[in-house]
């Protein structure tokens, strides 16, 4: 079964919309108020009954409790079309995926841009706000750096005073040394250049959180997580599937004609993007669909 983290149901349903010629929104029509009260009232009755016992573990006993008081018919008629939206999402996700596959619409291999992909890595979180964060004047890093000049000076101070008096310090202590001093040097530079690039490139990429694997960057909008954005970093890891489509491909050897004197301007973007990865001149930049395990 797919555990979504990640479910665009806009993509989905222009998916299907264009594969069934139409769009099946609700599985159920309601004319009059005392026709919805009643298919309320009979959905209340399977989910706290047969459903609820078997899903919810919360038994039948509920069925005639749930009629007392109108917060409790809300809550089941909350929790019945809560169920009834998941299984609309899984039929059309299934349908979709089903269509796509059968036609061989999916293209690993060699994507071009508007290619529907469909892969299984472990990707890399990328949030924005986390590394601003972690990365500023009063963050984690800088504190970490602090602990580590205090822990290297008192290595410095063990290797001088392992010299004995009157006698040379020799070579082999002399380098160790100064590679200390270099990395207790280089330690807040690199920080502030660090939380620079952030800064930068946090105001030039329109999107707060982003997905990288080896050779792909997918953005991620916030609406479309099924959990918490501010955890969903610290929480998932491992392999998931990643399905989506092919919007863009920066290859930094591609000579690019400008037509206008805006086209340049979005090469620098590209630049910063690619600067993400660690010594790729090809990336594929992909609009994310769904985001499960399976």
């Amino acid at each position: 079964m797919r555990q979504f983290l990640y479910y665009n149901q806009d993509s989905i349903n222009s998916f299907l919309a264009q594969i069934e010629q139409g769009l099946l929104l609700k599985n159920e029509s309601e004319e009059t108020q005392e026709k919805s009260t009643s298919k309320a009232q009979e959905s209340q009755a399977n989910i706290t009954g047969d459903l609820s016992a078997k899903i919810l573990g919360i038994g039948a006993a509920l069925q005639g409790d749930i009629k007392d008081t109108e917060a409790d018919t809300e809550v089941a008629t909350q929790m019945v079309r809560s169920i009834q939206e998941k299984a609309l999402h899984d039929y059309a996700f299934d349908r979709v995926l089903d269509y796509l596959t059968c036609n061989s619409i999916i293209n690993n291999e060699s994507p071009l841009i508007g290619d529907v992909v469909l892969i299984k890595e472990k990707p890399t979180f990328l949030d924005f706000n986390y590394f601003q964060a972690l990365f500023a004047d009063n963050g984690a890093i800088k504190l970490a750096n602090e602990q580590t000049k205090k822990q290297i000076e008192g290595q410095l101070t063990e290797l001088r005073q392992s010299v004995p008096k009157g006698q040379s310090m020799p070579e082999i202590i002399k380098i160790q040394i100064k590679e200390i001093e270099s990395k207790m040097k280089n330690a807040e530079p690199e920080r502030k250049e660090m939380a620079r690039m952030i800064e930068a490139m946090r105001n030039t990429l329109p999107y707060n959180r982003f997905i990288m694997t080896d050779n792909l960057l997918i953005p991620l909008t916030d609406k479309y997580l099924r959990d918490d954005p501010d955890i969903i970093a610290f929480k998932y890891g491992g392999n998931i599937s990643i399905f989506g489509y092919i919007t863009n491909i920066i290859d930094s050897k591609e000579e690019k004609k400008h037509w206008n004197d805006f086209a340049p301007l979005y090469d620098a973007v590209n630049k910063i993007m690619l600067s993400l990865f660690k010594e790729k001149e090809k990336i594929f930049i992909v609009h994310p669909i769904a985001l499960y395990y399976s």
